[in-house]
């Protein structure tokens, strides 16, 4: 039997080491609550909100960035909130008193309809079982057998759902929806409704030639047909409120303006300070039994950790996010289309740490600037070929197709190929299928959908 003695390296990551790495990864938002979970199940931990600097310290700073972002859109103003003084609920922007839901108007005209208990029973049920956007999931025949009803009776029910206000709600798919609205136009529809009920696809694709040639219709009445049907609601039901708080991405840095260039705040204003609880200190002072010390000295361990993780995890981001708007500065200066291709090596080189490290500080992060509020994903794109000095990008790349359709003839739209072969022209050395990639990611239609 012979004895065979191999040398190996293994990487093993400690309990504390993943925990840092999670703290890492944190956004602003889920770091919050991470740390109110800590001072539930930690109780030497104590949390109070900041003092921060003086008032008028306070004042020349967010008077600085309210000039900087003076000309931001509405966007940018919500996010901005976090910088009042008022602290009032931060959780979510809430619909006003008095918006009513989808379900709230249609049980108002549920309420005055004119039949049997039970037919009125049944289109509450209706109601209730809408979708926000004002769709019914299941067939009359599902919701029958469901409520145990005859089918009759429950196909009356739903013709008068659907005849309520708005015009469309009731429907079990687009079609139908589309052909609810039609119905109720008061217009002649004879052509969009079968449009609708038959060529719907193709009208989805803008083939108007093949449907007037399938419908054996001049092209001229298809398209008024076309338009006609375009101007419908397909989500009837979403000019309402959900009922619920519309929730909104807080962003966990801000760049701003400052005397020596651009800066970079991480937004931690209303993030609470940990500190020991100065009880339990005592405790460890007093002459409490030996378990008791221990106890609390493990947890006053566990506490000092976590707030070590957090100080690591800030400077690891600042770090990070200065790296990244120094070399985006010109997007920073000018907006959407300067964004420089960028990977994650070109941040770690600078910053000398791993790629995995910058991959975490960097993930679901947020950053705001005078242009809106970006993730820091955004901001690496690699670079498409380019036999020029121009570094494009795939939204540079997208950005000039935009401007080459806008050229174009709607009459005799560009294929992908000559799209392809107009970039080329101007140094942007990429395939036809990317540009069918690039094209599709933007939501721009193909060439017959863009056919007029």
């Amino acid at each position: 039997m012979d004895l065979l003695l191999h040398t190996s390296q293994k990487v093993m990551l400690s309990q504390k080491m993943l925990q840092s790495t999670e703290i890492l990864q944190m956004s602003a938002a889920d770091l919050l609550e991470y740390v109110k979970e800590l001072s539930v199940e930690n109780p030497v931990v104590e949390t109070k909100m900041q003092e921060g600097a003086s008032e008028e310290d306070r004042f020349d700073q967010l008077k600085r960035k309210l000039d900087f972002l003076d000309a931001s859109d509405e966007q940018n103003r919500a996010f901005y909130a976090i910088d009042q003084e008022d602290e009032g609920e931060n959780d979510g922007w809430k619909f006003k008193d008095g918006a009513s839901t989808l379900e709230d108007e249609l049980m108002e005209q549920a309420a005055a309809v004119k039949a049997s208990p039970a037919v009125v029973s049944v289109v509450k049920y209706l109601v209730e079982s809408m979708d926000e956007k004002g769709y019914l999931q299941e067939t009359e025949q599902e919701m029958a057998e469901a409520l145990s009803l005859p089918l009759a009776l429950v196909q009356q029910a739903l013709e008068i759902v659907q005849g309520f206000e708005p015009a469309g709600v009731g429907a079990r798919c687009l079609r139908e929806c589309l052909l609810l609205q039609l119905r109720r136009s008061g217009q002649e529809t004879a052509l969009a409704e079968k449009m609708v009920e038959e060529h719907l696809e193709l009208l989805a694709k803008n083939q108007l030639h093949t449907i007037a040639k399938k419908t054996k219709v001049p092209l001229e009445e298809v398209r008024r047909a076309a338009e006609q049907i375009r101007r419908l609601n397909p989500k009837p039901g979403n000019s309402f409120s959900s009922g619920g708080n519309c929730s909104y991405l807080e962003p966990d840095a801000i760049v701003v303006r400052g005397s020596e260039g651009l800066e970079v705040v991480l937004n931690d204003r209303y993030f609470p300070e940990i500190t020991i609880s100065p009880y339990y200190r005592q405790m460890m002072q007093s002459g409490e039994d030996t378990k008791t010390k221990a106890y609390i000295l493990n947890k006053m361990k566990q506490a000092q950790w976590v707030m070590d993780c957090i100080q690591k995890r800030n400077h690891t981001l600042q770090r990070t996010l200065e790296i990244i708007v120094d070399i985006q500065q010109d997007f920073f200066f000018h907006g959407k289309g300067h964004v420089r291709p960028m990977c994650l090596n070109d941040v770690a080189s600078r910053l000398e740490m791993h790629e995995s490290t910058v991959s975490r500080a960097v993930k679901q992060k947020y950053i705001q600037c005078q242009f809106g509020v970006f993730p820091l994903s955004y901001f690496f794109q690699s670079q498409v070929s380019s036999a020029a000095e121009t570094a494009w990008t795939q939204e540079k790349v997208t950005l000039l197709i935009r401007a080459i359709l806008e050229q174009e003839d709607k009459k005799a739209p560009y294929s992908d190929r000559r799209i392809m072969e107009l970039l080329q022209e101007q140094g942007v050395d990429i395939s036809r299928r990317t540009v069918a990639k690039y094209r599709e990611a933007a939501g721009i239609l193909g060439m017959s959908g863009r056919k007029n």
